[in-house]
């Protein structure tokens, strides 16, 4: 069994590597994920190691300057949600930025083995968009009070 102080250690590594990574330094997180990882977010639903660094590298692809700062970590029991802000410089959008909680599981290794995001693309980015946006806007103005 994983001792609770192991998933923990895991867990600050984590939000660490998120606060610090860079293009060059995406491999790192290597060491803190399983091989057979599942990382899900309102765009990707991938699994395994190199498609977890697809996710990364297509970031710095579409965004620059992108910045994740890790808020805080809670747990329940051997869950941890961490509860983040990122901000970038995206072509479309302009500086844009979004809070966001991933919902972290670990394996018996105490290796992250899921990140499943959540955050409101509908709010944050689809509503931001021309044309798509516009038809958004409109749906939500019916779907309100």
């Amino acid at each position: 069994m994983t001792e609770r102080a192991d998933l923990r250690a895991t867990a600050k590594k984590y939000a660490l590597f998120f606060e610090e990574v860079t293009p060059e330094r995406i491999e790192d997180v290597h060491e803190l994920i399983s091989d057979d990882v599942h990382f899900i977010d309102p765009f990707n639903d991938v699994k395994g190691r190199a498609n977890f660094e697809k996710v990364f590298h297509k970031m710095y692809e579409d965004v620059q300057e992108p910045r994740f700062n890790i808020l805080d970590l809670a747990w329940s029991g051997d869950l941890c949600f961490m509860r983040w802000d990122f901000t970038c410089k995206q072509k479309l959008l302009g500086n844009w930025g979004v809070r966001g909680l991933t919902e972290v599981h670990f394996d018996k290794d105490a290796k992250v083995c899921a990140h499943y995001d959540y955050w409101d693309a509908s709010r944050h980015f689809y509503r931001k968009l021309p044309v798509v946006g516009a038809m958004i806007r409109w749906i939500a103005s019916r779907a309100a009070i």
